[in-house]
């Protein structure tokens, strides 16, 4: 008889678990995975699919508008927020077959819906269940932040996990924050019909872009008609008739319909009993070792709960990494290498390594390239000419940052992750053919232009050499 009723017990339902449970039954083992209601985590149902699929339709919206561009005749589109958000219910079904109970179960996991609590150390509380687990995986993401404003919950306030639920588009709509989250549906409830105001407390949107991505967001913003305020704190939230009122810090007001926050994320450690595991907690979550411990060896922790990058991508690739460890002898020290990084508004805005103002205050010597979307061929064809390729380039020849403003960004980014991670030269992506016309086309003919003239390589001077033959 089996020591533990599981080899390992997975706690969360999104991408990390979903990822480790997969993989561990790969390995062949007993794997039970818990999550509080359903499968498919934030990312599922209030994240990444139900914010892009409500991004497409502000999008088509703005294409009908603005079809002048292409030589059409615009006709502006009359937004139906509840069908809008019916049809993100649908790809949000679409997309959760995938990763159902019934989905899982055909490969042999037990999926355990109801919550999870630790008894001890080995030991959890699954929904009416008792199990027992060798090892335990903690994949229970995040939950957003709310400013501590006061009146704010007394107002009322939306966030991501029911801004979707919607059916009446708001007039007027505050948005607390400037960061991916506040600007994607800012932009999309802008394009769809609403008068947005975001308040942001620093001085950029997106802070963590590079600069000049975050000049062409904010003047992107500005055609759209959205009132941005930098460097503002929201005091306090009233009611005044059928209006809710934000006072800002320097005494000033702003009356909106709705309000939604979207200041961060905080990983959902509250409802665990850590302690009864021994588990230790810091302040942004679960802190974990190189090999993706927590202080008990035998439990892992993987995603936002870790208060690390609250990405989809990241908390898979650290689930598969937690679920090697486990269960392989040998470890492996977990590195990340380089994340991609994408707001998805438009222009897309996506980047992988150092922006400059990281490699100028790291002392690091680089030589920077701009490439205009109005250059490349495609861009052009499409009406998409607003945007900019930017790439910083070390001493050896390597990219050590890739940014991009503009369209098909988050689909550009990952060529330029690939070659990173890779540590290709610029001629190795040179020598790369790529197909034309597409946008991604203007990243070999950016990188031979900096090869042909800032800095030429071997290569390029032996062809100069040549050429003088002829």
């Amino acid at each position: 008889m089996a020591a533990f009723d599981y080899d390992l017990a997975i706690i969360g339902g999104g991408s990390g678990g979903l990822t480790a449970a997969r993989l561990a039954r790969f390995f062949e083992k007993r794997v039970a995975l818990i999550d509080k209601e359903r499968l498919g985590g934030d990312c599922l149902y209030y994240g990444c699919v139900p914010s892009k699929a409500l991004i497409k339709a502000s999008r088509v919206a703005h294409e009908a508008a603005t079809a002048q561009r292409w030589g059409l005749t615009p006709h502006p589109a009359q937004a139906d927020l509840g069908g809008v958000n019916a049809r993100v219910a649908q790809a949000i079904e679409a997309i959760g077959e995938l990763d159902s109970p019934e989905a899982l179960g055909k490969i042999g996991v037990d999926v355990l819906l109801g919550g999870a609590t630790f008894v001890d150390e080995h030991t959890l509380q699954a929904g009416e269940r008792r199990i027992t687990a060798k090892f335990v995986l903690i994949a229970s993401g995040s939950t957003p932040a709310v400013p501590d404003v006061p009146g704010l919950a007394e107002v009322g306030y939306l966030t991501n996990e029911d801004v979707f639920d919607l059916t009446n588009l708001p007039k007027r709509l505050g948005v607390i924050g400037g960061g991916p989250i506040g600007v994607e549906l800012a932009q999309a409830f802008a394009r769809l019909g609403s008068q947005v105001t975001v308040l942001q407390r620093g001085p950029r949107l997106i802070p963590r872009d590079d600069e000049d991505m975050i000049d062409i967001l904010e003047r992107q913003f500005a055609e759209d008609g959205i009132d941005v305020r930098f460097n503002v704190e929201v005091s306090a939230a009233s009611s005044d008739g059928g209006d809710k009122v934000l006072t800002l810090g320097d005494g000033s007001e702003l009356r909106v319909d709705d309000i939604l926050c979207a200041v961060g994320r905080v990983p959902t450690v509250s409802s665990l009993a850590l302690e009864a595991a021994g588990v230790t907690t810091a302040g942004r979550g679960i802190p974990v070792n190189d090999l993706l411990q927590t202080n008990q060896q035998h439990i892992y922790a993987v995603g936002d709960v870790t208060g690390g990058p609250a990405f989809t991508h990241y908390a898979g690739y650290q689930a598969a990494h937690a679920v090697r460890n486990i269960f392989v002898p040998v470890k492996a020290k977990f590195s990340p290498g380089l994340l991609p990084w994408v707001t998805f508004t438009e222009p897309e805005i996506a980047h992988v390594g150092m922006t400059e103002a990281e490699a100028r205050a790291a002392g690091v010597t680089c030589d920077v390239v701009r490439f205009p979307y109005s250059h490349n061929e495609r861009a052009v064809t499409d009406a998409e000419p607003v945007g900019m390729m930017k790439f910083l380039i070390d001493g050896k020849r390597r990219l050590i940052g890739a940014h991009i403003g503009g369209h098909c960004a988050g689909e550009l980014i990952n060529e330029l992750t690939l070659a990173m991670n890779n540590e290709l030269t610029v001629d190795a992506i040179i020598g790369s053919i790529h197909a034309y016309p597409t946008y991604s086309f203007a990243i070999p003919i950016a990188l031979y232009d900096y090869a042909m003239t800032d800095n030429p390589s071997t290569a390029a001077k032996f062809g100069r050499f040549l050429s003088r033959l002829t």
